[in-house]
């Protein structure tokens, strides 16, 4: 049995915004540290008998852009358990406001991410055959009717060659800033909600298109500016800069003394 392309999981990635479709849900469809939690759905099902199958669509329409919605685990589980509530009709708009609210234009990383929705669950059934199936031969699998399902929990993104996560020293300093923004922020006195976090990364992957680590060496001057002014605006911070003290290492010295450290 097909699936869907590469191409078009990577489409439907950029669009989700890398959020769960159902309305309010705030689970990511990949979590802040590379951890894979989302689905790929058929909003008809790709097997007869599933729920709402279309007994009328084609092999390759049952694997378009338009028949797939990516879902966290949980309402994956809902809206299959209640295909009558949640009709053909209600996903797709489900799917047009959540491309509407969170769609953006598709990025180099986007790549990674539907290879690995792609293969964080893999399902091969092949049935009603009469004679011998092999399957990756030679020497794998031979029989008459073969199910094989491989469902990873967790799947960790290591980041590529020339990203900031890549770069040890980058990665080092761009931790530091965010323990330094997390620090000041979370002991604003005049704060009226519990503090998050893990706010500060989200805010990045929304404003850069990417979590930190995966995002291009390029990106690492400004993506320390945008974190060194989210310090600056914390009161903490303000107060530092009014007894003359700074609130953050440059990128330079901050290197400088993790070597000296290593070294002793």
């Amino acid at each position: 049995m097909s699936g869907p392309s590469e191409k078009t999981v990577r489409r439907l990635f950029a669009l989700s915004g890398n959020a769960c479709a159902f309305p309010d849900c705030p689970s990511p469809i990949v979590e802040t540290e590379g951890t894979i939690t989302g689905e790929i759905c058929h909003v008809r099902a790709q097997s007869k008998g599933g729920p709402r199958y279309g007994a009328s669509q084609t092999e390759q329409e049952r694997h378009a852009f338009e028949n797939l919605i990516l879902l966290c685990r949980r309402h994956h589980k809902i809206i299959d358990t209640e295909p009558d509530i949640y009709s053909v009709e209600v996903l797709e708009e489900m799917k047009a406001v959540q491309e509407t609210r969170f769609g953006r234009p598709e990025q180099a990383s986007d790549a990674i991410f539907a290879k690995l929705l792609l293969n964080a669950k893999r399902v091969v059934e092949i049935t009603n055959n009469s004679g011998n199936i092999v399957v990756d031969s030679p020497g794998a699998i031979v029989g008459r009717t073969i199910n094989v399902s491989t469902s990873r929990k967790a799947v960790h993104v290591h980041p590529a060659a020339g990203t900031i996560g890549a770069d040890q020293n980058a990665s080092r300093y761009i931790q530091h800033l965010i323990s330094r923004y997390n620090e000041f922020a979370s002991k604003e006195p005049t704060r009226a909600s519990k503090f998050s976090y893990g706010a500060i990364s989200k805010n990045i992957e929304h404003k850069f298109g990417a979590q930190w680590k995966l995002l291009p060496m390029s990106a690492f001057a400004d993506l320390c500016t945008y974190l060194q002014t989210r310090i600056d605006k914390t009161r903490f911070a303000k107060l530092n800069k009014s007894n003359g003290h700074s609130s953050y290492s440059s990128f330079t010295k901050y290197t400088q003394e993790m070597q000296s450290r290593m070294e002793r």
